[in-house]
């Protein structure tokens, strides 16, 4: 699926974002503002103009760069010294390769993190969890087989245990009952 790549225009430049192409519309306008408000005759007024663009950092694209290259060009003709004219100072890098090498693609500067042993890793944690559960395994058979409550594993010796108190105790009350009828005499 091919993404329809808009393209911006602004002052013979061709920029990749709308926000570009915007900041390069508002460079337009502040450089149209200058050249108005902007004494030709004054070179002194002009040159402080011109460091305080550069200082304040105003122009930052191709658009406003070419306004002050050509306010530079317009105070060399005003008789300013080359060395009082500060050189327009570039806010982005163009080059991105080491220094004396060609520019390396990105597929070849961006390098995958080393990987981990994480097989080694994963059998280690597998190993322990495994562990973990068969001791819950085991204390759960432990309180099954001990408890008191009737359960699936000792189910009939509960029952079996009941029923056999229930018989002592209907025993004893037998034996209780024919001992006081004895005492009564009663047959």
């Amino acid at each position: 699926m091919a993404k329809d790549k808009a393209e911006y225009y602004v002052a013979g430049y061709r920029f990749g974002t709308l926000e570009d192409a915007k900041q390069a519309q508002l460079e337009q306008k502040k450089a149209a503002y200058f050249e108005d408000r902007l004494s030709k005759n004054n070179e002194q007024n002009m040159l402080a103009v011109y460091d305080k663009i550069l200082d304040e950092k105003i122009f930052v694209t191709p658009v406003g760069w070419d306004f002050l290259k050509k306010l530079q060009e317009e105070l060399r003709l005003l008789g300013i010294e080359e060395e009082r004219i500060r050189p327009i100072p570039m806010y982005v890098t163009f080059f991105h390769g080491e220094e004396g090498k060609a520019d390396t693609p990105v597929r070849d500067r961006i390098k995958p993190a080393k990987r981990r042993n994480t097989e080694k890793n994963k059998l280690r944690l597998s190993i322990m969890i495994n562990g973990l559960l068969f001791i819950l395994v085991l204390a759960m058979f432990y309180i099954t087989l001990n408890g008191s409550n009737p359960n699936i594993l000792n189910y009939k010796k509960a029952i079996l245990n009941e029923y056999a108190s229930w018989e002592q105790e209907l025993t004893e009350r037998e034996n209780a009952v024919r001992e006081k009828e004895k005492e009564l005499e009663i047959e």
